[in-house]
């Protein structure tokens, strides 16, 4: 598998892109004084952001199943594009400049993900469901490494710091188009189809009570991810820490949602994917109010850790589950599941910014935190034998 050129250079985009997307909450933290902005205008913009990079997915999913043949081309395109758009806004002298560029970045987000994904399993078909695991570990890396590497330029000089973690797009982008060249025109578009057995049981009253209770957990816990990744600098910038700690902080919680992917689907293998997921949302409550509350810098650091490990680590186990229930095209269904996972975390992320100005980043916080419990109770309504989810589990340990 790390042999493979192509799937090399996905996982290589991947990381890239995501370091360039989770820079955003870290600049807009560095920003917020010298630009006098609100809490709100900063979730509104981080919300937005998601939510372009989200809701654009399906749509490129589908297109890239039109085009199969170029799909290494077009994730070079993304890739391209978002190292565009983030040099502009490290050169954008005002708020009313930076935000339209800041945006449009995001479409190159949209574009490579289901791209990416797909990509990744048919660039290794014989261990796919491996080869995707490793490929969210490569972004979730990136996103660990980004915000540190954000606080430490942005913090010392400016926005404009971010113009070498755009320069280093140059890598990726060369080797997906030399992947390019020789991929084969006419690669198989690959139909998922339910078997008659699974969709009669799939519209059970029963069958639609589980996908909704799929469904929900999904968006809360990605609402949980996404207001500890945004907002985690604001709230210790505004305790008074220099950027490149409150950076630090935020790329040790990326980091630990890295190590859990890996813990996560090795537990998934070993007991089943109910354990995986209920047992992590539980925990994750006691770990991340301390995290939150706690007066000391080490606790802080030790408890973030502990909570990105917990909430981050189920990622890619529901992912892969979630793309295996859609009859749809590998494109296509990437771009859904990734679309709603990232826009569920978009508006938790708005509504969050919102709240934060009427009662305090750390109480709206708290109540994110919180969500753990329901999080965890809707977990129960997912399968629970090792058998349902040891293709994929058994990947996030190998990958990762």
């Amino acid at each position: 598998m790390y042999k493979n050129k192509a799937f090399i250079a996905v996982s290589s985009g991947h990381f890239v892109v995501d370091v360039l997307n989770s820079t955003g909450a870290v600049l807009l933290a560095v920003l917020k004084e010298p630009l006098g902005l609100s809490y709100a205008q900063i979730g509104t913009a981080l919300a937005i952001y998601l939510l372009i990079g989200s809701l654009s997915q399906p749509l490129f999913g589908w297109l890239s199943d039109k085009a199969p043949g170029h799909t290494m081309l077009l994730a070079a395109v993304s890739v391209a594009w978002m190292a565009f758009f983030f040099t502009l806004v490290a050169l954008a002298p005002t708020w009313t400049w930076l935000l339209p560029v800041f945006l449009l970045a995001a479409l190159g987000s949209g574009l490579f993900h289901p791209i990416g994904t797909a990509a990744s399993s048919v660039a290794v078909p014989d261990r796919a469901a491996s080869a995707t695991s490793i490929f969210f570990f490569s972004g979730q890396v990136g996103l660990a490494v980004g915000p540190f590497l954000a606080g430490i330029l942005a913090g010392r000089f400016g926005a404009i710091g971010l113009l070498p973690l755009t320069a280093i797009a140059v890598i990726p982008i060369g080797l997906l188009l030399a992947s390019a060249r020789t991929q084969t025109k006419g690669e198989p578009r690959q139909k998922r189809k339910a078997s008659a057995q699974q969709t009669a049981r799939t519209w059970t009253l029963l069958g639609v009570v589980l996908i909704a209770a799929f469904v929900l957990l999904v968006a809360v816990r990605s609402s949980i991810q996404a207001v500890y990744q945004a907002y985690l600098p604001q709230l210790f910038q505004g305790r008074g820490w220099e950027p490149a700690l409150f950076g630090l902080l935020a790329g040790v919680f990326m980091a630990a949602g890295a190590v859990g992917q890996i813990l996560n689907g090795m537990l998934a293998d070993r007991h089943g994917m109910r354990v995986a997921i209920v047992g992590p949302l539980l925990l994750s409550v006691p770990v991340g109010l301390l995290c939150l509350l706690t007066p000391s810098i080490a606790v802080a650091f030790i408890a973030c850790a502990g909570a990105g490990l917990l909430i981050g680590g189920q990622h890619s186990v529901l992912v892969v589950h979630a793309q295996r229930m859609l009859p749809v095209q590998r494109g296509f269904a990437a771009g859904l599941i990734l679309g709603f996972t990232f826009a569920s975390g978009a508006i938790g992320t708005w509504v969050a910014g919102q709240l934060a100005n009427q009662v305090g980043m750390q109480t709206v916080m708290v109540w994110a935190t919180l969500l753990g419990l329901p999080a965890a109770l809707l977990a129960l309504a997912m399968p629970g034998t090792p058998r349902v989810v040891r293709e994929v589990a058994a990947p996030a340990s190998a990958a990762d």
